[in-house]
């Protein structure tokens, strides 16, 4: 039995249109005799009513304080919605179907509600649904907890959820009943054509990015982290453990090319980076010290909490940038830890984008590039707030409103 994980965006079910057109790369697949395992999100964004954005704005209409496990089992309810919805969709289309919970298809997850993480998959149920030929549909976004708590896997955690069954299924070498058992690649499938140079969004009326038709995991986890929307990070960091390959289509074509990520991937352009990634109205904390050892510790204590955070190193001070969903939160992690040094933060309200330049082709040229970029952004008189290093990836602050214009003109003086 081959068995090829799919995974669908809020976007590829927000109507019945668009469900219809999902269903049809669903079918594709059963008629190249694979058997779907169907990843399914929220339907659609803001504004739809099964969204997860408009789940949460109910419950915080009652009162803006809720308890984060209550939080969860309200987010659940829009993956419950749309996979339950799906799997009746195929099931009108002749084909015999089951809809199951992240739960139920055996994710286990710690008690860290609102951005848990899976420790232990148990795919009993799911993988005797395969046995039966059933075509199955799970829940994204979601798992349990060892007594049976319901948690969420954070933003995008639907792509967490796909790459862990496509982990699982391929560590299963057969059905309960001996059937030799095979995966395909995971399959990814949005509203866009593939991971892109630049996010469409940050780019200046008249730039547009190029689809990039294949990554590092590398790259796919560096771009998931500095901002990237595509893949989550977690599920990008798990699908470069466990050397998993990925394609991220457009939903709208059939057979499109689409973003290829696997082992064999190599660097595209050695001449030039990848992409220019960027992360909007970030708030910065600075502190007035240099001491490695009380900035690592700030660093574990932000990173317990699973809180996203970037350290930019600024003259004589170092700059931790949060967003600002979470600014009240960090605050406190960050006055806590400094209280016992007798120190403060200085906390700016201000509003700070990240941008970075990212790929294969910074890899030991570090120096070269930043001076690139650092050239690039003077020109368009863009004011440099501090930065950050990694292996391939170059990380700027600068001010939120000139993100636009610096993400456009690194990537047309860069990348393109």
């Amino acid at each position: 039995m081959k068995v090829v994980v799919q995974k669908f965006g809020g976007t590829c079910v927000e109507s019945e249109a668009n469900q219809l057109i999902t269903a049809e790369r669903i079918m594709e697949a059963r008629d190249r005799n694979l058997h779907p395992v169907v990843v399914v999100s929220a339907m659609g964004r803001e504004g739809q009513p099964y969204s997860t954005v408009e789940l949460v704005s109910a419950a915080r209409s009652i009162h803006p304080d809720i308890e984060p496990r209550e939080l969860d089992l309200i987010m659940s309810c829009g993956e419950i919605i749309s996979t339950a919805a799906m799997a009746h969709l195929l099931k009108t289309k002749g084909y015999d179907t089951i809809a199951l919970t992240g739960g139920q298809a055996g994710l286990m997850t710690d008690e860290f509600f609102g951005h848990a993480r899976i420790i232990r998959i148990e795919p009993r149920q799911l993988l005797a649904a395969l046995q039966e030929g059933l075509m199955v549909f799970v829940a994204g976004f979601q798992g349990n907890t060892n007594d049976h708590q319901i948690t969420t896997l954070g933003a995008g955690g639907s792509d967490y959820t796909a790459v862990a069954l496509t982990h699982v299924i391929n560590d299963t070498p057969q059905l309960p009943f001996g059937e030799k058992l095979e995966i395909e690649p995971l399959q990814i499938f949005k509203d866009v054509d593939g991971i892109m140079t630049a996010n469409p969004k940050s780019l200046e009326e008249g730039s547009a990015p190029r689809a990039l038709p294949q990554l590092t995991y590398d790259e796919c986890v560096v771009m998931s982290r500095l901002g990237a929307e595509v893949i989550q990070h977690q599920a990008a960091e798990m699908a470069r453990k466990y050397r998993i390959p990925l394609a991220v289509h457009n939903f709208l074509v059939a057979d499109g090319g689409g973003t290829q990520v696997s082992a064999e991937t190599k660097c595209a352009d050695e001449s030039r980076p990848t992409a220019i990634v960027d992360q909007p109205g970030l708030l910065v904390f600075d502190i007035g010290s240099e001491n490695p050892r009380l900035l690592l510790q700030i660093a574990e204590r932000l990173d317990r909490e699973r809180l996203t955070f970037f350290q930019v190193a600024a003259k004589r001070k170092t700059r931790f940038a949060v967003r600002p969903l979470k600014y009240r939160r960090v605050e406190a992690i960050v006055r806590q830890v400094l209280l016992s040094r007798g120190l403060e933060a200085e906390i700016s309200a201000g509003d700070f984008a990240l941008v970075s330049v990212v790929g294969e082709a910074l890899r030991g040229r570090l120096g070269q590039w930043e001076e690139k970029a650092e050239r690039v952004l003077a020109d368009s008189q863009t004011e440099v707030h501090g930065g950050s290093r990694e292996d391939i990836s170059l990380s700027l602050l600068v001010p939120g409103d000139r993100r636009t214009r610096a993400v456009t003109e690194l990537h047309k003086a860069l990348v393109l």
